[in-house]
């Protein structure tokens, strides 16, 4: 198949949420097929990134994204009514791109990841669409709202209701939609019933992301992993520093939080002044830090689909505390091999009680990484994904 793959961003390397997924998928479908890919460039960086996919996939159409251009069609978007995700994302240069690529050669199917690309290939009829949302976007926009005030909270619920529409206009419109996980599909037949949909899960490397037994561990160490100017990953790392870390240390006065991520926001960066905290902004490889840890944290308040930092720590061996929002993207199999907390309190508890009982953590850990093993390995998944796109080509 000649396919045409759109991404928000260039899709490596896979070292956050959609570059994991987008570049795990190229990787696979490059091996059979002819892989095209048009995408938006996430600063100097991601357009360095591109030079290196050619090197592995050959052509990658990618269109630098300006965000004082990207907040200037935001303002635009309260006046034209569209949602702002598309207007942020929109460029005529890539769209142009992909029209004369199309026009040259024809592609049998366009695989298109995150509804912000969508537009892209809105006035293609004669190609079979294949629209992966991964999640609903509105329902993030939504969460968002919920968790603000003022203003803020009016734009967000506008954008979760604008998006939602356009979001039932895609799905309708494409031979198929795909989300990664049943919670996210029930979402998706509850919202948009009769668009036929799809779970394909996220997997992990279990390969590059093994146990390290011979690493010693820090004693009362936990360990969160992520980007940290992405607003949940804030809120997460913000909550747990300041309300959930004082709780533990009370019982344990050894804990420690280590915040493993690039791009830390003002406000991640002012916890390390508080006790234990250590962030250490962008690292080269996020498994050292993964592997001394007692425990994995991933306290999410806002959360949509399936935490891959959370299949990550699970498949190092990690025994792992959470939230029931970021349990709600698991395969209820992989759930007993997780501690859950809703409440500060709760989640300070299960963490004490790993802290305090390094065989039961190490138990623990070593089922999860069975689970994940089990449940989650990229080959198996992908190729539901290839079958979806041989039965939407035209």
């Amino acid at each position: 198949m000649r396919i045409a793959f759109f991404s928000q961003r260039v899709p490596y390397p896979p070292n956050r949420g959609d570059k994991i997924t987008t570049y795990n998928e190229v990787a696979f479908l490059a091996r059979r097929h002819e892989v095209e890919i048009f995408c938006m460039g996430d600063g100097p960086e991601d357009l360095e990134y591109a030079e290196a996919l050619r090197a592995k996939v050959g052509r990658v159409h990618v269109e630098p994204t300006s965000p004082l251009a990207g907040r200037l069609r935001i303002l635009c978007s309260l006046l034209n009514g569209k949602p702002f995700t598309l207007e942020y994302f929109g460029s005529t240069r890539l769209k142009r791109a992909f029209a004369a690529r199309h026009a040259e050669q024809r592609f049998d199917v366009a695989l298109v990841y995150s509804s912000s690309m969508a537009q892209f290939v809105e006035d293609t009829g004669d190609l079979g669409r294949v629209m992966q949302f991964a999640d609903l976007d509105s329902l993030k926009w939504a969460q968002y709202a919920r968790h603000s005030r003022g203003p803020l909270r009016w734009l967000y619920a506008r954008e979760a209701r604008r998006l939602l529409e356009y979001e039932r206009h895609i799905a309708r419109s494409s031979a198929h939609s795909l989300v990664c996980t049943h919670q996210e599909l029930g979402d998706l037949n509850r919202l948009i019933p009769g668009a036929p949909a799809s779970c394909v899960a996220n997997g992990v490397d279990l390969e590059y992301f093994q146990p390290q037994p011979d690493v010693p561990k820090l004693r009362g160490n936990l360990v969160f992993t992520g980007v940290m100017d992405y607003r949940p990953n804030v809120d997460a790392v913000r909550w747990f520093a300041r309300d959930i870390l004082p709780r533990i240390q009370e019982t344990v006065p050894a804990a420690s939080f280590t915040i493993c991520g690039a791009r830390p926001s003002r406000e991640v960066l002012a916890l390390a002044s508080l006790k234990g905290v250590e962030v250490t902004g962008r690292v080269e490889d996020v498994r050292p830090y993964l592997a001394r840890a007692q425990a994995g944290v991933v306290p999410l308040r806002m959360a949509r689909g399936i935490q891959n930092k959370l299949l990550e720590a699970m498949a190092m061996g990690l025994a792992c505390v959470i939230t029931p929002e970021t349990a709600a993207g698991l395969e209820p199999a992989a759930v007993p091999a997780i501690r859950i907390g809703r409440t500060a309190a709760e989640l300070a508890a299960a963490a004490v009680e790993l802290l305090q009982d390094p065989e039961q953590a190490a138990r623990l850990g070593s089922e999860a990484r069975r689970k994940v093993a089990e449940l989650y390995r990229w080959d198996t998944q992908l190729a539901k994904l290839e079958r979806i796109l041989e039965a939407a080509r035209r």
